[in-house]
């Protein structure tokens, strides 16, 4: 196997007196397989409870070369890692939580994909969680809602098990102060131009402890930690990608009201059902929406004519109209449990066009404005 010319590792631990030494021992071992040369970095990430800082000091009797990070006064939560990276002396960086849920020998995987395709950053994503039914839900859903804010390169912004070309953190501060450091670490490593590469990892079952962080006080810590982030970000994305989503979401406003209005007048004034007052009312939407996206939002200058190009309206027309097709059953649904009525109808009429609004965006800068 080649291996890399040099390489930190680091560990934040906070509460894993029961980990320490197995995930510092389990480093040593497997660096000098990946890399020439390389230094093992333990960050002590908070005051711990437990004996967690006294398991890292007698690591260190046992590696002498190991170094210490001691940050018993952090306040930051996960915002602790900044202290790893800026620590770290080495062409490439490698880190992971000091809990054991990951398994270090698979840090062969990443140093492999990096040979294989040339990436800057190659980041695991999990292929099962070692979590409760609660977290694990959540943790899929803030995925999913991380990556679509801020539209990020790789599926899987939790798995804290990545390999990092140094001279792309060089590029950057880190300045969040809680768990939404990862999203600010993905999405500026990506605008300083790294090149990204993903790896299926294993996941488990923890070995001693429990979580700093409840499954929902971690999801509200990272979306309002995500929302503050996002308007941080502004000011070093190009003029393209500045408040993209915004300006998509303002042709969303202007449509919306196109299509309530029709939506309304239908079922107030025929007697024709909600299902297709819907897509009826979504046609000039459509429309209207495929214009000013075009000259708005993604402001592409092959399509810059008042009337659309065949190709790729028909692209935009096939994604809405599915959409449309999963808005007009959010309503059906909704109508067949909770009844016909005006306020049930323009209730699901709504959240339907939420949940249209995420897949919209999410094909049409794939397909139709690349």
């Amino acid at each position: 196997m080649m291996k890399l010319r040099s390489l930190s590792i680091f560990f934040p631990f906070y509460n894993d007196e029961g980990t320490v030494f197995e995930i510092i021992s389990k480093a040593y071992d497997i660096s000098p397989k990946v890399a020439d040369t390389f230094e093992i970095i333990a960050i002590h990430g908070g005051n711990s409870k437990d004996k967690t800082f006294e398991e890292i000091k007698k690591a260190k009797v046992k590696f002498p070369s190991l170094k210490i990070i001691d940050k018993s006064d952090n306040t930051e939560g996960y915002g602790v890692i900044k202290h790893g990276f800026k620590n770290a002396t080495k062409e490439w960086v490698f880190y992971t939580d000091g809990d054991a849920q990951y398994n270090l020998d698979e840090l062969e995987l990443l140093v492999k994909n990096h040979f294989e395709t040339g990436a800057d950053v190659v980041n695991g994503y999990k292929t099962s969680r070692g979590d409760g039914l609660v977290r694990h839900i959540l943790g899929d859903l803030y995925a999913k809602i991380s990556t679509f804010i801020f539209e990020l390169p790789i599926r899987d912004t939790d798995c804290d098990f990545r390999l990092i070309k140094k001279e792309f953190l060089d590029k950057f501060e880190l300045v969040s102060t809680d768990s939404s450091i990862l999203g600010e670490l993905i999405k500026k490593l990506e605008l300083s131009g790294a090149k990204f590469s993903e790896v299926p990892v294993s996941h488990f079952d923890r070995k001693y402890g429990f979580s700093n962080y409840t499954p929902f006080g971690l999801f509200k810590e990272k979306l309002f930690g995500d929302f503050k982030l996002y308007f941080k970000l502004r000011s070093i994305r190009d003029g393209k990608a500045k408040l993209r989503i915004i300006r998509f979401g303002s042709v969303g406003i202007i449509s919306v009201i196109i299509q309530v209005t029709l939506f309304n007048l239908i079922i107030l004034s025929t007697s024709i059902k909600p299902f297709w007052a819907t897509i009826l009312a979504d046609q000039l939407a459509i429309f209207n929406s495929f214009i000013l996206n075009n000259r708005y939002t993604f402001n592409d200058k092959k399509y810059q004519k008042f009337y659309p190009k065949i190709k790729p309206f028909f692209k935009f027309y096939l994604i809405v109209s599915i959409t449309t097709l999963i808005q007009a059953f959010i309503v059906y649904t909704g109508n067949l449990v909770f009844g016909y009525s005006f306020f049930v109808s323009n209730f699901f009429f709504m959240v339907g066009i939420l949940v249209s609004f995420v897949i919209n965006y999410s094909f049409q800068k794939r397909l139709v404005w690349k």
